[in-house]
């Protein structure tokens, strides 16, 4: 598993968008159940190691109303991939309601995806932040592996 080098971490609020606290790298290692406690934000998280999947950042949150953890973030793919994208999403993203969406923004160029991860086989709520980032940079590596772009 590639370790990542976050740079931006970001507890943010889930109502306003605003940021609440920047956090040190000590943060990362800080539960991902984090989220299902403080249901109201959502971390920010932007590592330039995200470029070599094709994201710039990603939100984490709990989803209390499908009572999941999400990653959401763009994807910077052309439209063209769209039957590659939902196959690797339907094989490899557990079907529970709420569990992933990609959609194609024509104007910004690119898809936004919003992916519970844990409907991701090997995803457990006592990883860490950082380790559900590398989790999450594993999984888009490999559709984009699949998506052979």
């Amino acid at each position: 598993m590639v370790k990542l080098h976050l740079e931006v971490l970001e507890r943010c609020s889930k109502e306003t968008e605003d940021t609440i606290t920047a956090e040190g790298l000590a943060f990362a290692s800080t539960p991902i159940a984090y989220l299902k406690e403080n249901q109201g934000e959502f971390i920010y998280v932007e590592c330039t190691q995200f470029l070599d999947i094709r994201i710039d950042a990603v939100a984490l949150e709990f989803d209390d109303a499908f009572n999941l953890y999400t990653a959401l973030f763009g994807l910077k793919l052309q439209k063209k991939h769209s039957e590659a994208i939902r196959k690797y999403l339907k094989a490899n993203v557990k079907s529970v309601l709420g569990s992933s969406s990609a959609a194609f923004s024509g104007q910004e160029g690119l898809w936004e995806l919003n992916i519970a991860v844990d409907c991701i086989e090997g995803f457990n709520d006592s990883m860490s932040i950082e380790e559900v980032c590398e989790f999450l940079y594993h999984f888009v590596a490999q559709l984009l592996t699949t998506v052979d772009v």
